[in-house]
């Protein structure tokens, strides 16, 4: 069975895959290297990180794929095809290295959620190859595509309006204005006067998020009396409406269709909700965002070279860096729970780390979600805005009683009403919480809040990433020590040792 690779190397969020000719192994460098959004400055400094983890020489491998922005990179393609055949000296001795269109990677990602690829493939970012903000595959073939330069990109729109409202970036590129954005705007309300003048739609949707466009109007009273965060609060509505419209335009209103929707777009919780609720069998990555374009092109040589589908151990936790060396025991969880029942702030390092952006359980920092204050205290020690909202993980038999929202929402990706009034920490100020259903599926983590329930009648738990504002989670042990040694956790549980401050 051949060796084969895939890798990101783009300007941001590099990342690779390798089948070994057995099984699937994945690997974030921003992980290892503790810088978030990292890209390689060259073509061939991602060597030396394959060797160290992945323990594969590169002469052994059989075949490459890669997606790579060309001015990072200074080559001379903007890929428009979706896999054309290149050369590059960077590569040698490979005779060839495929080049895989940035969107068809997007909506590739998705092979470990299905056993079939699904009728509607939908991407929506910033922009992809080419200058495309979206791409619609049908039956396996490009369907629709809208361009950033002409129909505007829904991705680089949010970002633009977060820098309008002056919101701060960790990063020098503002990747992560978009994600804060959407905690900030459920401050605002929703006007429906104003709301019903916005008539755009997915190729006029960069017109919606530029409030200069409507300040502009100094005659029309309505909008000389807008303020910003109303306005974000309402054209972000707006948008939920506006690609409601647009999915069901592809899919000729077939609210059963099979349909994958990935790129930076599909991390948006809120719009994701509101697509769930019409159709049914939508299918979101935890990894929508550049973060698994490298599995997508390793699913494009699958399908090249016509492999059996490849076998990925314990998804979504299939980060290639430093897991424990053994699991924490009943014991050892128990002791976990009466930590949080008591209120302390615990750190979770468990197995192998979450592929995407979100913790799951695996590298976590845990509070008790009934401390009032909860929410204040866990924003001290990450660093974050006090507007950004906090998730939950709960357990899968008890939601119905605690949240209204949708029930296979293992990876963080939709909101839902909170229906108790005793959980401020992870309740946002609009009413919703950003929540993970946990099951058996994940034992150890199911354990732990199974024994906080026991102790405290709350079946669910505080969970935000294991990392500081502005870096990426933790991938070393090293890593998780030295932070929690400099910071006000107070428990760092890893496997099944348990260090106290």
């Amino acid at each position: 069975m051949s060796r084969l690779l895939a890798l990101r190397l783009c300007e941001h969020d590099s990342n690779m895959s390798y089948f070994d000719g057995d099984k699937v192994f994945y690997f974030k460098s921003e992980r290892l290297h503790q810088i978030k959004h990292h890209a390689y400055d060259n073509l061939w400094e991602w060597k030396k990180d394959l060797k160290n983890v992945f323990n594969i020489d590169y002469e052994k491998i059989d075949e490459i794929a890669i997606i790579v922005d060309p001015w990072r990179h200074k080559l001379p393609i903007d890929n428009e095809e979706f896999y054309p055949a290149i050369k590059y000296e960077y590569f040698f001795p490979r005779e060839n290295v495929w080049r895989v269109n940035h969107h068809l990677c997007h909506a590739l990602s998705c092979w470990p959620l299905y056993k079939e690829r699904p009728k509607y493939e939908i991407v929506i970012d910033g922009f992809g190859d080419a200058n495309n903000a979206w791409t619609v595959i049908k039956n396996n073939k490009i369907f629709k595509r809208g361009y950033a330069s002409s129909n505007g990109s829904l991705g680089i729109s949010m970002g633009d309006a977060g820098n309008f409202l002056n919101i701060e970036s960790n990063s020098q590129e503002g990747y992560d204005i978009a994600g804060k954005l959407m905690g900030l705007q459920s401050y605002g309300k929703i006007l429906p006067e104003f709301k019903k003048h916005l008539n755009y739609n997915i190729n006029s949707i960069d017109k919606l998020f530029d409030f200069k466009n409507f300040i502009s109007f100094k005659n029309n009273e309505l909008v000389a009396r807008l303020q910003p965060l109303d306005w974000i609060k309402t054209v972000h509505d707006k948008v939920s409406n506006i690609l409601i419209d647009f999915f069901e335009e592809i899919t000729d209103r077939d609210y059963n269709a099979n349909i994958s929707y990935s790129g930076g777009v599909a991390q948006n919780v809120i719009w994701n909700s509101s697509l769930k609720k019409v159709f049914k069998n939508l299918i979101i990555p935890p990894h929508c965002s550049d973060d698994g374009l490298s599995l997508g092109a390793l699913e494009f040589l699958r399908l090249k070279n016509n492999l059996p589908k490849f076998k990925i151990d314990n998804f979504p936790f299939c980060q290639s860096d430093e897991k424990p060396e053994e699991n924490p025991n009943i014991d050892t969880i128990k002791e976990t729970a009466k930590y949080l029942q008591q209120g302390k702030i615990v750190a979770w390092y468990q197995g192998n780390g979450e592929m995407g952006p979100r913790a799951l359980g695996n590298r976590s920092l845990l509070f008790n979600p009934l401390i009032k204050d909860g929410k204040n205290i866990i924003n001290k020690i990450k660093k974050r805005e006090t507007y950004r909202p906090f998730g939950a993980s709960i357990l899968k038999e008890h939601l119905n009683e605690y949240i209204d929202g949708e029930r296979d929402n293992k990876y963080m990706l939709y909101v839902g009403k909170v229906k108790k009034n005793n959980l401020d920490s992870i309740t946002h100020i609009d009413g919703t919480c950003r929540f993970q259903v946990v099951d058996e599926g994940s034992l150890l983590y199911y354990n732990l809040i199974k024994e906080f329930f026991k102790l405290t009648n709350c079946p669910l738990l505080l969970n935000t990433s294991f990392n500081i504002n502005g870096k990426p989670i933790m991938s070393t042990i090293k890593d998780a020590e030295n932070f929690f040694k400099e910071s006000d956790i107070d428990i760092l549980v890893i496997g099944n040792k348990i260090y106290k401050k």
